[in-house]
C-alpha cells in the first residue's frame, strides 16, 4: 500500500502533489453547479441567488488575509512571506489610496451586470450555510500558522474556474465587459497568488506532521466551497431563493 502524500513527498514535490490534487478535486472543478454555469444551464433566478450569497463570503476574504498576516511571526526569515500575504490583503481589500477597487466592489459591479442591484446584494440575508462557511474560513485563518491556512487556499483552481466562467457570462448571461472586471482580473491575478501560495507551501512542507495538516486544510477548503453551493441549492429546492 502506498504511503499518503504527506509521507511520500516533501518540499516542492509535496507542493506539486497538493496542487495537482486541488486542481482535480476542488469543487470549482467537480461540482455540477459550476459546470452548469459554464454551459449556461443554470436558471437566471438561481444565478442571482448565488451571486448574493457569494458576496458576504468574498467580503470576508480581506479579514481572513489579515488573520493570516497576523499569524506570520515577525522574525526576518518570514519577511518574504509577510510581504506576499500583505500584497494579497491589499489587493483583496482595495488600494488604500483609492487607485484600485476591492474585490468585493468588483463583485458588486458584476452583480449589477447580471441585473442584480447592489442594494439587493448588500441587503440579502445570508443562508445558514453561508454563515457557517464564512465562520469556518475566518476561524481556520485565525488559529493556524500562515503556512497551514495558505495550503487550503483556492487560488489555483480559481484561475481555471474564472477562465471558464468569463466567456460563459458573456455568451449565456449577457454580462457586458464593463461588468466583468472581477473575472478578467482573477484569470491573471490568481496566477500570481497561486505562485505565492506555492512558495509558502514548499518552504514549510518540511515534516510529515506539517504536511498532513496542510493536506487536511486543503480538504477543509473543499468543504467550505462545497457548502456555499450546496446550501444554496438546498434552499432553492425549498423555494426560498426564487426571484421575486
Amino acid at each position: 500500500m502506498d504511503d499518503p502524500p504527506w509521507v511520500r513527498w516533501e518540499g516542492a514535490q509535496f507542493r506539486d502533489e497538493l496542487t495537482r490534487y486541488k486542481m482535480e478535486n476542488h469543487p470549482f472543478r467537480t461540482h455540477p453547479f459550476f459546470a452548469d454555469l459554464e454551459h449556461g444551464r443554470t436558471p437566471r433566478p438561481l444565478v442571482r441567488a448565488w451571486v448574493k450569497q457569494f458576496y458576504p463570503w468574498l467580503a470576508s476574504v480581506p479579514t481572513a488575509m489579515a488573520e493570516r498576516y497576523a499569524n506570520c511571526s515577525p522574525e526576518p526569515a518570514n519577511d518574504p512571506y509577510r510581504r506576499l500575504i500583505l500584497d494579497q490583503l491589499l489587493e483583496e481589500a482595495g488600494d488604500p489610496h483609492g487607485k484600485a477597487p476591492s474585490h468585493p466592489e468588483l463583485w458588486l459591479r458584476f452583480c449589477e451586470g447580471l441585473g442584480v442591484p447592489r442594494a439587493d446584494v448588500l441587503s440579502a440575508t445570508p443562508l445558514p450555510s453561508t454563515m457557517v462557511a464564512i465562520d469556518d474560513f475566518l476561524y481556520t485563518n485565525r488559529i493556524h500558522p500562515f503556512y497551514i491556512s495558505a495550503a487550503g487556499s483556492s487560488e489555483p483552481p480559481n484561475v481555471d474556474l474564472c477562465a471558464r466562467l468569463l466567456p460563459a457570462f458573456r455568451a449565456h448571461y449577457g454580462v457586458d465587459e464593463d461588468h466583468l472586471e472581477y473575472y478578467r482580473l482573477h484569470v491573471t491575478a490568481d496566477v500570481e497568488h497561486s505562485e505565492w501560495i506555492g512558495r509558502i507551501v514548499a518552504a514549510f512542507a518540511t515534516t510529515p506532521e506539517v504536511r498532513k495538516r496542510m493536506w487536511e486544510q486543503m480538504l477543509r477548503g473543499f468543504s467550505i466551497h462545497a457548502l456555499l453551493v450546496d446550501g444554496l441549492l438546498a434552499s432553492d429546492r425549498g423555494g426560498s431563493t426564487k426571484a421575486k
